[in-house]
């Protein structure tokens, strides 16, 4: 009887231990910044590891940038010729990315998608002055927000189609709104900002049109949806913490923990349900398995390293953010290592 406990216990405890033996490391790579800044940030990964972001100059300007191994930090660009500003935010699957640009002496800004090396505007909505694109599918479909005639001076949700055509997908009680992220499916998430000051995360598609996600707590009053993978989970926050909405009829929230600094939120997810996002001044990441980690514990001590955002994560399982290294905010990249 007494050898029957021990191999219980015996087992019970490799069962524990398993998952802290298999937990991924990953090695850093910086993505520098541009000649005479000192502030880069990766916004958005693609399935081959190309990264979308942006870096400051020393007039603390700042361009929007593609990162490959092969090219290293690629300026995009901005409208000429006085803001000279412009952030990258998506990047799909082909190298298109959007995000925006401050236009006309700085006084508009407008949604943009670099293709092939040029800068398109992507306008706003009929009588518009403002847009911002956040995320692009492997469609061409794009998402963010904008104004019109038609919305007043309120900004709505829209979704850019592979033509060009914007459409306004809407707010709830007839606030603000914008789309986050965009799947294969054309699905959209965001928020919306209603008459009594509380926001929502929303989620948007085709055939049911616009509605609110559950927050995570009957007490919330803050939430934002910030990711979707193609299987239709959702990532993002509601009030403090960071949340996986699941891709059931509910869309159920699950409360995926904080690490320290009494706040979290998610910002990335990728097909395989791991999200990744923040924690007080730690990355973390989160699988069904582990729970929430911090990510500096899963680099080399000895990099240099204090990861502070991880904003996206792609398939193969590499993540992007942006993190201190040696005394300057640089946008990263982690490859895991094999195991």
């Amino acid at each position: 009887m007494a050898i029957s406990n021990r191999l219980a216990i015996w087992l019970s405890t490799l069962l524990i231990l398993a998952p802290l033996a298999a937990a991924q490391k990953y090695i850093v790579t910086d993505l520098g910044e541009f000649a005479g800044g000192a502030v880069s940030q990766g916004q958005s990964i693609n399935t081959i590891g190309q990264i979308a972001g942006y870096a400051r100059f020393s007039n603390y300007n700042a361009h929007g940038f593609i990162w490959t191994a092969s090219t290293g930090l690629v300026d995009l660009g901005a409208f000429p010729p006085a803001s000279d500003f412009s952030v990258a935010q998506g990047i799909n699957s082909f190298g298109e990315v959007v995000g925006y640009s401050l236009h006309s002496g700085a006084i508009e800004q407008r949604g943009v998608l670099w293709t092939r090396g040029t800068m398109h505007s992507l306008g706003t909505l009929p009588g518009g002055t403002t847009s911002q694109a956040n995320a692009i599918n492997d469609l061409g479909q794009i998402t963010g927000y904008a104004n019109g005639t038609k919305t007043g001076a309120a900004v709505h949700a829209v979704l850019w189609g592979r033509n060009g055509v914007i459409q306004d997908i809407g707010a709830l009680s007839g606030g603000y709104s914008q789309g986050d992220a965009i799947n294969i499916q054309g699905e959209v998430i965001g928020y919306s900002i209603t008459q009594d000051a509380k926001s929502h995360p929303i989620y948007w598609n085709k055939s049911a049109g616009l509605r609110a996600l559950p927050y995570l707590s009957a007490t919330d009053t803050r939430g934002w949806g910030l990711a979707i993978n193609n299987l239709g989970q959702i990532a993002g926050g509601s009030d403090n913490n960071a949340v996986l909405w699941e891709n059931d009829k509910a869309h159920t929230a699950v409360n995926l923990g904080i690490l320290s600094g009494g706040w979290s939120t998610a910002y990335g997810i990728n097909d395989q349900g791991v999200v990744v996002g923040a924690s007080g001044s730690a990355a973390f990441i989160w699988t069904q398995a582990q729970g929430i980690v911090d990510l500096n514990t899963l680099i080399d001590s000895n990099s240099g390293w204090t990861l502070g955002m991880a904003t996206a994560i792609n398939n193969p399982g590499q993540i992007t953010g942006e993190g201190n290294y040696n005394g300057a905010q640089h946008a990263f990249l982690l490859t895991p290592v094999s195991q």
